[in-house]
């Protein structure tokens, strides 16, 4: 109502009534953005801590909290195209911590920023109607909450992209010096962030190609001057390209399962895609999703039939112009068969919500490893993992997630993790000779096994074959551990 009982109207409805049109737009204009936002951090931050860190969260932490002078030693070795972003955690982990919150938060507020920056977009090209329904539709994306709650960088990307597109469009509205140095800003952070990102590049050049022509060389130098400022880091991790290495050739039904991978959801996959596909358009502003969306898509695919990396999770930061594009087909339809349609997909993601949130939503329940030796193990236990392709995962587990008073001796271990510049621990290579004589050894291993000295590497397998028997085994999701007893000394 706006009149209350004696008949006067409410303070806030005569604020409104009498405010301008300029500023009720403007008002509008910040619920618009800001809305899907909030529905983003609170999504975000819902059940952020609950799952446990997963392999690369856990190099994440190994090396964002290792001293800086072994982190530095360690991306000359490894992983240095994404350096930027330890070097980031490093100083982030110090002032907030190393719980899973406080490691996923710069994630969170990235895929909020990007959010925001979805709706901005899509409210200046194609009205305020498009930029709400794909800032909504961003949001209850569950591959979006999924990698808002993920340390690593891919979230940033999704951040940097949309950051950059958005400052493209403006460059593009308003050409100006201070616009292209703010562009080209956003497109160093982005390569920083994830150098494979940079294949929006070349939607952003068509771009421009298309909508204004005459700054090409414009951009063109804006953009050589970013690229040229990472140059250094990209080459390096060119020569480190062997990190990637487990990546498999893309094939059919990889290619198949990457929408489902790529948003999380089976149904949203198709569904965002579908519409995606009725949207793409070759006239503005639907070209620029357009460009966006497919050809870092078809680049990664390219770039892959030479040297694998088609990983979903490298195009993540292309969602935010698939949710555009979807949005475009959904804002032709009336206003409540709108609201309607984004209800039906609140409703389809929630049970996708619910699994990414579960203590093995990052498909590996690393924090378990910690629940049994905290509850089971003593110092003077032995610890004994795989071989070098698997000893990784679960040391760090272990070394995370497990008290002081209950962490087993990793008796193998001569180097620890990240120290002389080494990504992971240097073995002792005499078992038998290293492990001394203890009463219980605990072997942790990746996978699910139904025996988990199987393939664990010759002489770890004799010796614990020879003095030990299995005393209790956990099948754990995504890992196998077995508490081991010497055997009793034959009698007589």
């Amino acid at each position: 109502m706006l009149v209350d009982t004696s008949g006067r109207l409410r303070i806030a409805d005569r604020l409104w009534l009498g405010a301008t049109s300029e500023q009720r737009d403007r008002t509008w204009r910040i619920l618009s953005w800001s809305g899907p936002a909030v529905v983003m951090a609170v999504l975000g931050f819902l059940g952020a801590s609950s799952p446990g860190l997963w392999a690369d969260e856990l190099a994440t932490w190994a090396l964002a909290t290792a001293p800086l002078d072994d982190l530095l030693r360690v991306l000359k070795n490894t992983d240095a195209s994404i350096g930027p972003y330890y070097l980031l955690m490093h100083g982030w982990i110090e002032v907030f911590g190393d719980s899973e919150l406080a490691m996923r938060a710069p994630s969170i507020l990235a895929m909020t920023g990007a959010t925001a920056l979805t709706v901005v977009l899509g409210s200046r090209l194609a009205g305020r109607r498009v930029g709400v329904i794909a800032g909504l539709l961003f949001a209850l994306i569950p591959g979006v909450s999924r990698y808002a709650h993920e340390a690593r960088p891919y979230a940033l990307a999704v951040f940097f992209a949309a950051l950059a597109t958005y400052l493209l469009i403006r460059v593009l509205d308003r050409p100006s010096a201070v616009g292209l140095v703010c562009y080209a800003l956003a497109v160093l952070l982005l390569g920083l962030a994830h150098f494979v990102a940079l294949m929006l590049l070349a939607a952003h050049g068509l771009t421009v190609l298309s909508m204004r022509r005459n700054l090409i060389w414009r951009w063109l130098v804006a953009t050589v001057v970013a690229v040229a400022a990472i140059t250094p880091l990209l080459y390096i991790g060119l020569r480190q390209r062997g990190q990637i290495s487990w990546i498999p050739e893309v094939d059919g039904l990889r290619l198949l399962q990457t929408p489902v991978v790529f948003t999380g959801s089976l149904l949203i996959g198709g569904m965002l895609l579908g519409l995606g596909f009725l949207a793409i358009s070759w006239r503005v502003p639907a070209l620029v999703w357009t460009l966006w969306a497919v050809l870092p898509t078809i680049g990664l695919g390219l770039v892959s039939l030479a040297v694998p990396m088609w990983l979903p999770r490298y195009l993540l930061f292309t969602l935010p112009a698939w949710a555009l594009l979807a949005a475009t087909v959904v804002s032709r339809q009336r206003i409540l068969r709108g609201t309607a349609f984004l209800a039906l997909v609140g409703v389809l993601v929630v049970y996708d919500h619910v699994q990414i949130r579960g203590a093995a939503g990052h498909t590996q329940d690393s924090r378990a490893i910690g629940t049994v030796l905290n509850q089971h193990a003593s110092p003077s236990d032995a610890v004994i993992y795989g071989k070098f392709d698997e000893d990784f995962t679960p040391r760090l587990a272990v070394a995370h997630y497990t008290a002081a008073a209950h962490l087993p001796n990793d008796v193998l271990a001569q180097v620890a993790v990240t120290a002389n510049g080494n990504f992971r621990a240097v073995e002792c290579a005499a078992a038998a000779e290293c492990a001394g004589s203890p009463d219980r050894v605990w072997v942790i291993r990746p996978g699910n096994r139904s025996d988990v000295l199987a393939g664990i590497g010759k002489d770890r397998e004799t010796l614990l074959k020879a003095g030990y028997v299995t005393a209790q085994t956990w099948n754990l999701t995504g890992f196998t551990m077995a508490l081991l007893t010497r055997k009793a000394p034959p009698a007589g």
